[in-house]
């Protein structure tokens, strides 16, 4: 029986898990599938120049709400699985607790930013006022999301996913009819607000009380997480943020839209290794070692395959995509960006299932982790440097470059570990 045939009597002997997967992907394509959305609607809407200011003011708070939740929702979700078994009184008082930590980061990093905000974003800053809200909703929604995942309750995160995404998209209209680029800021606010009252009247039965132990818990457990999401960042998303502090705007919002375009051509490699890694974490959990070298090995051969058909699909259909449905970003700036950018994704294209669905799923996502914060610090370093030699296409290959040769100690590092499973 081969991987796929396993992979689907598995999803055939386990109804419940079968349905978890389907309403979290459902869930996954329809939060993911708002913001794309929202994104084209802010692209078709507003200047160039304004989705440059829109995507470097996203690259900033992307980091802000790093540390306000620093891994924390997802650290929630393992607590209160174990919670749920073994401790129902802790249950109902994780969301007191662990949105207590997350309300005292959020309110530090908010203090901060306004501070010191205005020295790096300038004549910007005011955007970024606008959408500080977002450095409190979008850990709390988070926290809530890894909440219900912990009790399943996949079925209920998908519906209200779905339904939040459709009333935000209509009010989102509006808003950037109206609002131009304070609308879209607005929007995305608006967005994670009303999430975050959704869930949180579906959540009930948590109690006001202080609980240093699960604080302990879930603030140790976190820090690994947080600590790989900021290595990310600075690997593939600070290049934004030094982009924009050079006035590189226009360059910044045909990124952005070739970046959201590949995102989405990568999420059904997203899901597969959401998909593998149960079936990879039961081997491993049994002792079957070789079966799973052979499996990292098969999945390998047939991602360099398939990658190697995905640059020119990629790249082509992309750019004859652009050119159809936002002629105005089809420039000489596209043309530039679209292979590096093209090379970079069909990497992830790899890298997706192979470190969720295996690496990670084996136990090894501490190689994961301080592997990324070292690339990330090296792609910082070198980002500062080239920008003022080569400028902003300089950023986009040092980016390339540095996360294909850490990519590649990465998996080197993890088939010498694998190596002695025969």
């Amino acid at each position: 029986m081969n991987l796929k045939d396993k992979i689907i009597e598995k999803f055939k002997k386990n109804k419940e898990f079968s349905r978890n997967f389907v309403w979290r992907s459902l869930q996954t394509v329809g939060k993911q599938g708002s913001s794309f959305a929202l994104f084209l609607i802010a692209t078709a809407m507003i200047s160039k120049e304004g989705m440059g200011v829109y995507n470097y003011i996203f690259s900033a708070l992307y980091l802000l709400t790093i540390f306000a939740d620093f891994g924390i929702s997802t650290a929630t979700s393992k607590y209160v699985t174990e919670y749920n078994v073994k401790d129902k009184d802790k249950l109902k008082k994780v969301f007191f607790n662990t949105s207590f930590i997350i309300l005292i980061i959020s309110v530090i990093v908010t203090i901060l930013s306004l501070i010191f905000g205005k020295s790096w974003f300038g004549e910007y800053y005011k955007y970024l006022v606008y959408a500080m809200p977002i450095v409190f909703l979008s850990p709390i929604t988070s926290l809530f999301d890894g909440i219900f995942r912990g009790l399943k309750r996949f079925k209920e995160l998908a519906i209200i996913s779905l339904s939040v995404g459709i009333v935000s998209l209509i009010s989102s209209y509006f808003l950037i009819r109206y609002l131009d680029l304070t609308g879209a800021l607005i929007a995305q606010v608006v967005m994670y607000l009303i999430y975050a009252i959704v869930l949180s009247v579906r959540h009930k039965g948590w109690s006001v009380s202080f609980d240093k132990r699960i604080i302990l818990d879930i603030g140790r457990y976190s820090l690994v997480f947080g600590i790989a999401t900021m290595g990310y960042y600075l690997f593939s998303r600070v290049n934004i943020l030094i982009m924009g502090r050079y006035g590189y705007l226009e360059e910044i919002a045909t990124y952005e839209l070739l970046n959201k375009a590949f995102t989405i051509y990568l999420l059904p490699f997203t899901i597969l290794g959401q998909v593998l890694a149960p079936y990879i974490t039961e081997l491993f959990t049994l002792g079957r070692r070789a079966s799973v070298r052979k499996v990292y090995f098969q999945i390998l051969k047939i991602l360099l395959f398939i990658l190697i058909l995905f640059v020119p699909i990629a790249y082509f259909g992309t750019k004859l995509g652009i050119a159809l449905f936002f002629p105005e970003y089809s420039t000489n700036i596209l043309l530039v960006l679209l292979l590096p950018i093209t090379l970079t994704y069909a990497k992830n294209l790899v890298t997706a299932p192979i470190n969720s669905g295996i690496i990670v799923a084996t136990g090894h996502a501490g190689i994961m982790t301080w592997i990324n914060i070292i690339a990330g610090v090296i792609n910082v370093i070198l980002n500062l440097l080239v920008i003022k030699i080569y400028g902003f296409i300089g950023i986009i290959w040092v980016t390339f470059v540095v996360q294909f040769i850490f990519t590649l100690l990465l998996n080197y590092i993890y088939m010498r570990k694998i190596k002695k499973y025969e």
